[in-house]
């Protein structure tokens, strides 16, 4: 018995440091498949990672006029069968909403449109995003401020 809790706790201290050691371990998440790409962000360790959170970005680099642009689609949440990890999916078909203002002069130039998506902090698994070909995946870092504020009665 004794020497059972021994190989059990050797097996498990074994997968915790393949997966805290090997951060592109991607096994467990599906690959790319017809006209979608697979992105991976790998968080680097951080005190109070509740701290943080991240915005992660899918979108395309196009050219458009003054008006603000965004990109129409939706994030899918799916989880890795047999595994309880998260992955994420951007479905769109590439189309973009704009404003309709009058732009003084008719010139195009290179934007970023995006559709955003708020995900918790958590060095010891990466982030996998699938998105369409030609689409790229950007992210920010964002931290919350450790001092609390009072809200105002009116």
């Amino acid at each position: 018995m004794k020497q059972f809790i021994t190989l059990l706790l050797l097996w498990s201290a074994g997968i915790s440091s393949v997966y805290s050691q090997d951060k592109d371990n991607l096994k467990p998440f599906p690959p790319a498949w017809k006209d979608v790409e697979r992105y991976v962000i790998q968080l680097s360790a951080k005190d109070k990672e509740d701290n943080f959170q991240v915005e992660i970005m899918a979108g395309k680099t196009m050219k458009v006029d003054c008006n603000q642009h965004g990109l129409i689609g939706r994030w899918v949440t799916k989880d890795v069968k047999g595994w309880g990890y998260t992955y994420y999916q951007y479905v769109s078909a590439g189309n973009i909403r704009s404003t309709l203002m009058a732009c003084p002069d008719k010139k195009l130039t290179d934007k970023f449109i995006f559709d955003t998506r708020q995900v918790r902090y958590n060095s010891k698994l990466p982030i996998v995003v699938y998105v369409p070909k030609g689409f790229a995946v950007k992210y920010k870092i964002w931290e919350r401020g450790e001092e609390e504020k009072d809200a105002v009665i009116k």
